[in-house]
């Protein structure tokens, strides 16, 4: 159980960005389809395929959708998936709704977000709870974030932080960055910025490492779970 909750955990005005370094790319994100490996100790555990599509109107659909591979698929059927829609502007992105499903054949469980952004609330709908918090302007889902993380590393920045609806509060996500690595992939090598992630300014337990070429896309995540660490890296992207 207490891995299955760990592969659950994978399925990236208000904004505090500080301290500026020349812009490196296009901060205007892309549509695109990628598709990462999830792996721990080496053992590739699950296919994770990430899609972004973007309107003429100004919204856009990011989803993800993890998928056991074998060994793993032998002994379980879990597809998780997690889906964020809203829009985007030239102050940043406004979830308007945000998803997480993970379905199993004995007990699925699904969260659904939905943004008021005239009220200023978010409400939290799951099977057996339904609650609404007040949230800042800026405030981003788990999941949409990443998107975020994106637009504003593309601008240079050395530090970003800003508010997220995480568990039934808000959270403050802090983007560090950790230098410059050579990160090879499937897809192949990239120059990446690495940038450290930590929550509520307690010690980091993510990173990201994002390709300029590819418009700041993370060609590599870590996350460090109790004492196992699962890496993410790129198989392969298309650009829409």
């Amino acid at each position: 159980m207490k891995r299955r909750r760990n592969l659950g955990a994978w399925v990236i005005a208000g904004c505090f960005l500080i301290a500026a370094l020349p812009a490196l790319a296009d901060s205007k994100l892309k549509p695109f389809a990628a598709t990462y490996n999830l792996s721990r100790g080496g053992i590739i555990l699950a296919t994770v395929e990430v899609t972004l599509r973007l309107s003429p109107a100004g919204r856009y659909r990011y989803q993800a959708r993890t998928i056991p591979t074998a060994p793993v698929a032998v002994f379980r059927d879990d597809e998780i998936t997690e889906l964020s829609e809203g829009r985007l502007s030239e102050e940043g992105i406004y979830p308007d709704s945000y998803l997480y499903h993970h379905r199993n054949p004995k007990k699925s469980r699904r969260t659904d977000l939905d943004f008021d952004w005239a009220a200023g609330r978010v409400t939290n709908r799951t099977a057996d709870s339904h609650w609404s918090m007040e949230i800042q302007p800026g405030t981003q889902d788990k999941f949409s974030q990443q998107l975020l993380m994106m637009m504003t590393a593309a601008k240079g920045m050395q530090e970003i932080e800003f508010p997220v609806a995480d568990g039934g509060r808000l959270k403050q996500y802090r983007f560090q960055t950790q230098g410059w690595e050579e990160v090879s992939t499937e897809a192949g090598t990239f120059h990446s910025l690495k940038l450290a992630r930590s929550k509520n300014h307690k010690p980091s337990r993510a990173s990201y490492w994002l390709a300029p070429e590819l418009n700041y896309l993370p060609v590599k995540v870590e996350r460090l779970e109790t004492d196992e660490s699962f890496i993410m890296q790129l198989r392969s992207l298309s650009w829409h």
